[in-house]
């Protein structure tokens, strides 16, 4: 035998030696591979369709718009900050509405228009309200500190500029008297109330209108 001739035994476990780690490495990486490839996966989506009929999507509209408070008595709203002018159910006189559909406003820096005015009233004989009573009518805040001043409608209107918003309130009220309550709304705001009472009695109403007044 040569020397450098190595039996086929030999040579075969030499060879499969050689290789082994290889081979098994190769097949470790594809496992890996495999294993690391994003698996695809179908999911089966379903849309049910939801059908209703013509009348019962005008019923289900006709829910949704409607007014939750609807079948109970509203308050009169009133904004903040806001004093109360009107309750609910209670109509200012058509002497008063007939003015003020002239635009009238109150001249001061603002201009502000004038409000009609009809306020449930139990006057019990006695006629127009004190100013502590005034301010309660109004919801002012604190009517005991209100500092509601009176004055005489002439004295209010010096000038002579609303005699017809006087004259509606005169006939509105049919001889009653009639009073400015003068609202002080903090800062260089003041509110004139011209009123007079409406009826007799619980079923009397305080009607007139108001104004704003800003003077800097």
């Amino acid at each position: 035998m040569n020397a450098t001739t190595l039996p086929r035994s030999l040579a075969r476990n030499l060879y499969r030696r050689a290789f082994r780690p290889i081979t098994q490495t190769n097949k470790a990486i594809r496992a890996r591979s495999h294993l690391s490839q994003p698996v695809a996966r179908s999911f089966a989506t379903t849309t049910h369709h939801l059908k209703m009929s013509d009348a019962d999507y005008a019923a289900f509209l006709d829910k949704a718009n409607q007014d939750p408070n609807e079948g109970y008595a509203k308050p009169a709203a009133t904004k903040k900050g806001e004093f109360k002018a009107q309750d609910e159910g209670a109509e200012v006189p058509k002497a008063i509405q007939d003015v003020l559909k002239e635009d009238k406003v109150y001249v001061s820096d603002a201009d502000e228009p004038f409000v009609g005015v009809a306020l449930a009233w139990d006057e019990d004989g006695k006629g127009l309200p004190d100013e502590v009573e005034f301010a309660q009518l109004i919801q002012h805040p604190d009517p005991e500190n209100a500092d509601v001043e009176l004055q005489d409608p002439v004295d209010w209107d010096a000038n002579g500029d609303y005699k017809d918003i006087i004259e509606a309130v005169r006939k509105a009220g049919k001889g009653n008297d009639v009073r400015v309550y003068v609202v002080p709304k903090g800062g260089v705001r003041t509110e004139y109330w011209l009123v007079t009472t409406e009826g007799k009695g619980k079923e009397a109403k305080l009607v007139g209108v108001k104004a704003l007044s800003v003077e800097s």
